[in-house]
This record gives C-alpha cells, sequence and structure tokens, in this order.
C-alpha cells in the first residue's frame, strides 16, 4: 500500500470516528430532549434524531462509493494500466466545459475516466456522479 493510500485511509477513518463521536452525542442529547416531558423540548429532541439519522445514511453511502470507486480503480489499473487522462487547464473553460458536457460513456471504463477527468477539472459533484454511473455499468457488466 502506498504512503498516499495509507494517509488517505487514515483520515477516512478519523472522519468517520468523529462524525460517529458526533452522532452519538446527538442522539445522546436528543434523548435527554425526549425524556424531559415538556412539549416543546419533546418535538426539539425528535427533530434532533433527524440529524444523527442522516449523518449515519450520509457516512455509509460515502462510505460505500469510496469502496466501490477504488475498487473500480483497481480493475482498471489491472486490466488497463495507469489511465492516461487529457490534460486540460482548468481555467480554459470552454475546454471544462467541453469536457462537462460529453455524454455519458456506455462502458465503465470511458464512464470511470470521464469522471476522473471532470475531478481533475475541479468539477468534482459531475466527476461523482460519473463515478456512480461507472460503478453501475460495472455492476451491469459483471452480471452479464
Amino acid at each position: 500500500m502506498k504512503f498516499s493510500n495509507i494517509r488517505t485511509v487514515a483520515a477516512v477513518i478519523l472522519m468517520s470516528a468523529l462524525l460517529a463521536l458526533y452522532i452519538a452525542f446527538a442522539a445522546y442529547q436528543a434523548a435527554l430532549l425526549v425524556l424531559s416531558g415538556e412539549p416543546f423540548t419533546l418535538l426539539y429532541g425528535l427533530a434532533l434524531f433527524v440529524a444523527p439519522i442522516i449523518g449515519i445514511w450520509s457516512l455509509f453511502r460515502e462510505l460505500k462509493f469510496g469502496r466501490d470507486a477504488q475498487r473500480l480503480f483497481t480493475q482498471y489499473v489491472a486490466e488497463r494500466g495507469e489511465p492516461k487522462l487529457p490534460v486540460i487547464d482548468r481555467r480554459d473553460r470552454d475546454a471544462v466545459a467541453a469536457v462537462v458536457a460529453t455524454p455519458v460513456p456506455a462502458t465503465w471504463q470511458d464512464a470511470l475516466l470521464l469522471g476522473l477527468t471532470l475531478d481533475t477539472v475541479s468539477r468534482r459533484r459531475e466527476g461523482r456522479a460519473i463515478v456512480r454511473e461507472a460503478i453501475k455499468l460495472r455492476a451491469v457488466d459483471s452480471r452479464s
């Protein structure tokens, strides 16, 4: 495992632990508010239970995405070697707009490359969406 991968895994573990701690404290405070018996604090406590639920869902969703994306990238490297991403200056608005306007490719390999390219030109949200599509395409590809 490379040093940068170890740092990434350590950062993910640290942030996950901190989020879990926050979720535990929020749930504890929500329980205290619910148990107080006052109508306003009861409603506030019930509403506060929503934050930990959203936090848990978000944590698992992001961890699953990271694991699936890493597996997809590892498989790509095993099959085709290191990806050759186009060099695009992210300040060149026309070039970035052309990459963003690219339709989702039909193969998971091409979709993964497009997602990585979008990420390199600072279009992370679009890049992650395309990588999610690549994960879906890979799942369909492995079933057939």
